[in-house]
């Protein structure tokens, strides 16, 4: 079974789910403005980020997996930094 077009459409979906949670957080930044709202929209758009990325890279077809592995790595780390600092700030 070839699994290529179903990560394509799997990494597809994770950048429009982020997208939409992007847009959801922004609005909700922008009706009650916080620091930690911020930095949750914030977290949205690394997903969203990750998903165009590697989806890109998937559907393009010329990435190595060891890239596309780091790269998603080196995002999931960003997204676990910025959900972090979103716990701290009061």
């Amino acid at each position: 079974m070839d699994f290529a077009s179903w990560t394509n459409v799997a990494f597809a979906g994770v950048a429009v789910f982020g997208a939409v949670l992007l847009v959801v957080s922004l609005l909700a930044v922008r009706r009650a403005p916080s620091p930690r709202m911020a930095l949750v929209a914030g977290g949205f758009l690394v997903i969203t980020l990750q998903g165009v990325v590697i989806g890109a890279l998937l559907f393009l077809g010329g990435a190595a997996p060891d890239l596309l592995l780091f790269l998603s790595a080196l995002f999931e780390t960003v997204l676990l930094i910025v959900l972090f600092l979103a716990t701290l700030v009061r």
